[in-house]
């Protein structure tokens, strides 16, 4: 038996210096892959925080034109349904497109926009949309967020904006879909 582990405690010895090499190595990976990660983050940042003095008071203008939007068609129409169910379909929207490669359901998105019946009901739903998000498989960004109409015209097809289309003018609703 001592033969035996004369064997292993050479062969130990012997795989020693590559057992430390590896695991330097490893660990010498993980610190560069580390850093470049936090370099990207620090120039995502840095970046971000470029914006210029002029986009940052367009999105202001942006922002304060839509609620001025929602306020003035409240004052002539009354939506058809509670602040709350716009928020909930606004969300259900957004899950149904917020993936640009799989896993959407753009049919339900196109069902959800009927829920509109007026020029408040959709305006309401406009803002609680806000600005999302879409992303690669969950993680990667797909540009800049986007309000409901720019997910909308994105995501569904020409024959599910034409349905919504279609409908609206029925409805009597201004705003279209191309």
């Amino acid at each position: 038996m001592s033969e035996s582990s004369n064997k292993l405690k050479e062969q130990f010895v012997n795989t020693l210096p590559m057992l430390l090499l590896a695991g330097g190595a490893i660990y010498l990976v993980s610190k560069v892959l580390k850093g470049a990660g936090e370099t990207a983050d620090s120039i995502a940042q840095a970046l971000q925080l470029k914006k210029s003095d002029e986009q940052v008071k367009s999105e202001q203008r942006s922002s304060a034109a839509i609620e001025q939007y929602v306020n003035d068609v409240q004052k002539v129409q009354k939506s058809t349904r509670p602040d709350g169910f716009w928020a909930q379909i606004a969300e259900r929207i957004y899950r149904d497109t917020r993936y640009s490669a799989t896993g959407d359901n753009h049919e339900d998105a196109r069902y959800c926009m009927s829920y509109v019946q007026n020029d408040a009901d959709f305006a309401l739903l406009y803002k609680y949309y806000g600005k999302r998000q879409e992303t690669w498989f969950g993680v990667i960004p797909d540009g800049d967020p986007k309000d409901l109409t720019q997910a909308i015209s994105s995501n569904l097809n020409n024959a599910q904006k034409k349905i919504i289309n279609a409908d609206y003018a029925r409805k009597g609703v201004s705003i279209r879909f191309i």
